[in-house]
């Protein structure tokens, strides 16, 4: 008897010691990326059908008319739609008089409704010299409407006069063009989404109107100069005449205030896109992100692949047999593969070279999905079918954001996760690595030379949490963009992967494959030096530990 108390007395006393241990340690990170991405924290609506043209003046609007880009807005025939009090100065204007000579024909009319069957090469001009609150209530819900069906059919349609501002999410209340902000904001039209229009004086923000905007609106300020043009056509947004233009959203707990300003394109900025072009979808973004919680989240992240397989590849071409074996690690003649090209175009149904060439490796279901379409990609049951029980997809090579803006929260994206939860494998190159992190590295949608794009952040797919991925890495000479991001983000493991050069992800080591090198950096607690590990064919990371991972 004695020596069964003596035995039950040293094991509770093991395990005593074994939870104190367990207790004195940091508590554990997380282990898995679940399905935490929410469809309502992206823009559904990514882009505007057609094009939208708004101008405070007559002045500003021919502008936008001589404009030597205009040749490529150019529509067959044009239709004025106003008072002739209003419309007389723009149809008298030498630069409209000048363009009619090459149009089919040039119309006035004063009646909306009269307009609602026009074709989709008319460009509809809507003119009226007062302001929002002085046009009738039902003139300006017809003018809406009007403007509104002729752009879903991918038609161009401008306002010119002070009402324009009234074509956003909200407009500012002023009692004339010229009078002061009232401190209040009015509904508006939406044609122009999440925008709030303001015309001053040389495009700089009204610091009274910043101050109205709350960041529950997610609406983004577009201050344009008085007497200038501004465009949007499909998300591109650009400045015609000599003046600027600023977006600018609100600092809100962890997003700091923000502002672009742009000038119109010239000789002088021609090979600087950023300095006279608007992603409006980035911008969007950006104004939601105040409304969010903090992304990268401020805690460390275990990168961990409880379940499948990451083959993640640095663009460039294949290592040499790394397709074929992900045909087999999907199932071999039993996959089911899906092929998710990532292209801005809407019809990529002609992009199977690769699904013949799994044919041609033994793989009997294949299948090509595209989508720019972020409810099809969500709620179409016909669409999503091939996901329901893929057990291998790649993603293509691009711009990353593109699959962002496509996927991301959607039930698309809930049944990739799915694919890994049983056992499959997902893949890319290019664009295709960069998107399996949840922080998506080098996003932004015009040019791609920074690696850190406000707006996309959140928008990788999550296969692995707790890392930013690049590639072409040595190729482009990127290693101070991926240095300089581990830096802001310290939480994060920044993983650089060369052109032919991929690493296979299992659990938490990833295994390089192919010629080139991978470069790992991250920070440890409570040190300032960045650390770096620069891997070669046959090595191997630890992610969970950030380490290398000795022999075999």
């Amino acid at each position: 008897m004695n020596s069964l108390i003596r035995s039950f007395v040293i094991s509770m006393s093991l395990l005593i010691a074994t939870l104190e241990t367990l207790w004195a340690q940091e508590p554990p990170t997380n282990t898995t990326c679940e399905f935490f991405e929410r469809y309502e924290d992206w823009p559904e609506d990514l882009k505007i059908p057609g094009a939208l043209v708004v101008a405070d003046s007559v002045e500003g609007f021919c502008h936008f008319i001589a404009s030597s880009n205009y040749s490529q807005k150019r529509t067959k025939a044009w239709t004025v739609i106003g008072s002739l009090e209003s419309s007389r100065a723009l149809l008298a204007a030498p630069e409209i008089k000048t363009l009619s000579e090459s149009l089919d024909r040039i119309t006035w009319t004063q009646n909306i409704e009269s307009i609602g069957d026009a074709e989709p090469e008319m460009f509809l001009v809507v003119c009226d010299d007062r302001p929002v609150q002085q046009i009738p209530a039902q003139r300006w819900q017809a003018i809406g409407e009007a403007m509104r069906a002729h752009m879903s059919k991918g038609g161009t349609v401008g306002f010119v006069g002070p009402a324009c501002v009234g074509l956003g999410k909200t407009y500012p209340k002023k009692t004339n063009p010229e009078g002061d902000f009232q401190g209040e904001l009015e509904k508006g039209l939406g044609l122009f989404p999440d925008a709030l229009i303001d015309f001053t004086l040389g495009g700089q923000c009204d610091r009274a109107l910043c101050e109205t905007i709350q960041a529950a609106d997610r609406s983004v300020l577009l201050s344009i100069a008085k007497d200038n043009a501004w465009v949007l056509q499909g998300r591109k947004g650009m400045l015609f005449g000599p003046g600027a233009a600023t977006a600018w959203v609100g600092a809100s707990g962890h997003v700091p205030e923000a502002s672009q300003r742009i000038e119109a394109r010239s000789q002088r900025n021609g090979n600087a896109p950023e300095s006279f072009l608007i992603d409006w979808t980035q911008w969007r973004r950006r104004a939601i992100e105040r409304t969010l919680d903090a992304f990268p989240p401020p805690e460390r992240q275990r990168p961990h692949v409880s379940n499948g397989t990451l083959i993640i590849v640095g663009g460039g071409g294949m290592p040499g047999g790394l397709m074929q074996k992900f045909v087999e690690l999907a199932g071999g003649p039993e996959a089911r593969l899906v092929y998710l090209p990532c292209a801005e175009e809407e019809d990529m149904s002609r992009d199977t070279g690769l699904l013949e060439v799994w044919r041609q490796m033994g793989a009997k279901t294949c299948s090509l999905m595209h989508t720019k379409d972020r409810r099809v990609a969500d709620r179409d049951e016909k669409f999503l079918e091939p996901l329901e029980d893929a057990t291998g997809i790649w993603f293509g090579g691009g711009r990353q954001w593109n699959l962002a803006d496509s996927y991301y929260g959607t039930q698309a994206h809930r049944l990739m996760k799915q694919v890994l939860d049983r056992g499959g494998v997902i893949a890319g190159s290019s664009a295709g690595a960069s998107i399996q992190g949840n922080y998506l590295a080098r996003a932004t949608p015009i040019e791609n030379f920074r690696i850190m794009a406000p707006g996309y952040e959140r928008g990788g797919l999550g296969f692995l949490c707790g890392v930013a991925i690049d590639q072409h890495f040595t190729q482009r000479r990127r290693q101070k963009d991926l240095a300089s991001l581990v830096e802001t983000y310290p939480q994060l493991i920044g993983i650089g992967i060369d052109e032919t050069t991929a690493v296979v992800v299992k659990k938490s080591t990833a295994q390089i494959v192919g010629p080139g090198t991978v470069t790992f950096n991250w920070k440890n607690p409570n040190e300032t030096d960045l650390r770096e590990f620069v891997g070669k064919q046959g090595q191997r990371f630890d992610l969970a530990e950030r380490s290398e991972i000795e022999g075999d």
